[in-house]
């Protein structure tokens, strides 16, 4: 999965979003950095390995992170806690296209009770880009450590950038219980199914 080389049908459209994004954003000073083309592969290959029909997002990356885990699934609905969308007008031609399969909020509270209660018995799957609000640092660490204890999958980005991904990766591997985690110190991924041996991998991908 993480260090799968085949090429999948959708890259091709992949590679093409993200050079509109970079074209798009050349020339307004400080905006955060565009996710790479291999890091979209990477997403897109994990997202399709699990195939959830209910992810949680938070953060956007401009939308191109959405893009990519949507691109796997026609069926699946994504939950997007992204205060500050208007902020860049790419996010919304971005996501454009994928407009009835986005429900998006911009108090993170209310995402993610509405995400839990729509993903049911089904095995959560999360995406952390950023955390946009630190104010929500708190709550979102609280939430995602509940998962733990049964089966879910949480990817973390930018854990080398982003102090308060940072943060949460540092405080939810130590408190597995069960499954697997993997890392580049760049992304990482808790797998925290039950009927997996607790294992921590260190792995360049």
């Amino acid at each position: 999965m993480l260090r799968e080389k085949s090429p999948y049908y959708c890259y091709g459209d992949m590679q093409e979003l993200r050079e509109a994004v970079v074209d798009a954003l050349h020339g307004i000073k400080g905006h955060p950095r565009v996710i790479s083309f291999k890091g979209m592969k990477m997403l897109f290959r994990i997202t399709n390995y699990f195939n959830p029909q209910c992810i949680m997002q938070v953060g956007t990356c401009y939308g191109m992170t959405a893009a990519t885990m949507l691109n796997v699934s026609s069926q699946s609905r994504l939950w997007l806690y992204e205060p500050h969308v208007d902020a860049y007008p790419v996010i919304g031609n971005v996501l454009a296209p994928y407009i009835d399969s986005i429900d998006y909020y911009n108090q993170l509270d209310v995402a993610l009770d509405d995400y839990f209660k729509a993903v049911g018995d089904d095995v959560p799957f999360v995406l952390v880009n950023s955390v946009p609000e630190s104010a929500y640092l708190e709550a979102l660490k609280q939430r995602l450590s509940m998962l733990l204890s049964g089966d879910c999958v949480l990817v973390f980005r930018n854990i080398h950038r982003s102090d308060s991904v940072k943060l949460l990766w540092h405080y939810l591997k130590p408190a597995m219980t069960h499954g697997q985690s993997f890392t580049n110190e760049k992304t990482g991924v808790i797998v925290a199914k039950p009927s997996l041996n607790l294992e921590h991998f260190f792995l360049w991908f």
